[in-house]
């Protein structure tokens, strides 16, 4: 306890020395009063407990790791307008529902991930963001991963792509947005099936929303699609229909 206490107390003057509180008239601020930012509190010489911030601290670092925008993290079920939306839709927001609430029972099994396919503005990408940020929010570690924009990053500096490829492969949750949106070069498929494949014999859970549908994505490659469809197979919902409809960007 005491090599505890003397590592807090330099954590704290280094935190000092950083910049990280200021001091104003003798008096020190910081984000957190209870345990002067070191998410510790002091119980006695001999007891110590995790405070209360240390919860939240690690969820604002997981959400910076995420790359989920400032705009997505403002995602959620609350703000999904499903008012007077077609079926297929209420649906897709149904199904993100329980994924989030079945995550925890399902996280280590085959058949652990979800896959929201079909139409363009139909909302997609706001329920498994909603998802996301949920997941995050119970300390649940997620990395968001624009297909199109991801790989257009990786191509313009390929030493990267060892680096991400790795972390897509490691991080707890994958959610790749957009898959083979405009299409997919021999590259692109190598890499995805690397990636999922990794993931697929590991147990580890993706989220998945794509304009392709099931056999679209068989079509592409066989041996990733279908390893996708497989991990997804208890949340997954093939949206289509009257584009006017399904698109909240068209509907009257």
């Amino acid at each position: 306890m005491a090599d505890l206490q003397k590592k807090a107390s330099q954590f704290r003057i280094t935190n000092q020395e950083n910049g990280t509180t200021t001091t104003s008239h003798s008096t020190t601020s910081y984000k957190c009063e209870k345990c002067q930012d070191l998410g510790l509190i002091f119980v006695d010489n001999n007891t110590a407990r995790i405070c209360e911030c240390a919860a939240q601290r690690k969820i604002e670092r997981l959400f910076k790791s995420s790359e989920i925008t400032e705009e997505f993290k403002k995602l959620n079920f609350t703000n999904f307008k499903r008012e007077g939306r077609p079926q297929v839709v209420q649906e897709a927001f149904k199904c993100a529902v329980a994924y989030f609430k079945s995550f925890p029972n399902i996280r280590s099994q085959r058949r652990n991930s979800i896959a929201l396919l079909g139409n363009p503005g139909a909302g997609k990408t706001h329920l498994l963001t909603a998802v996301a940020n949920n997941l995050i929010k119970n300390q649940i570690e997620v990395l968001y991963f624009p297909y199109r924009e991801g790989f257009d990053e990786i191509k313009d500096d390929l030493e990267t792509l060892e680096q991400k490829c790795e972390r897509m492969k490691s991080v707890e949750v994958l959610f790749i947005d957009d898959l083979f949106k405009r299409g997919a070069t021999d590259f692109e498929v190598k890499t995805m099936y690397s990636v999922i494949n990794y993931r697929y014999l590991n147990h580890k859970p993706i989220m998945v929303s794509s304009e392709y549908l099931e056999d679209d994505l068989l079509d592409v490659d066989e041996a990733l699609g279908s390893r996708i469809i497989e991990m997804c197979r208890d949340f997954l919902v093939e949206i289509q229909g009257d584009r006017k409809l399904l698109n909240y960007r068209l509907a009257k």
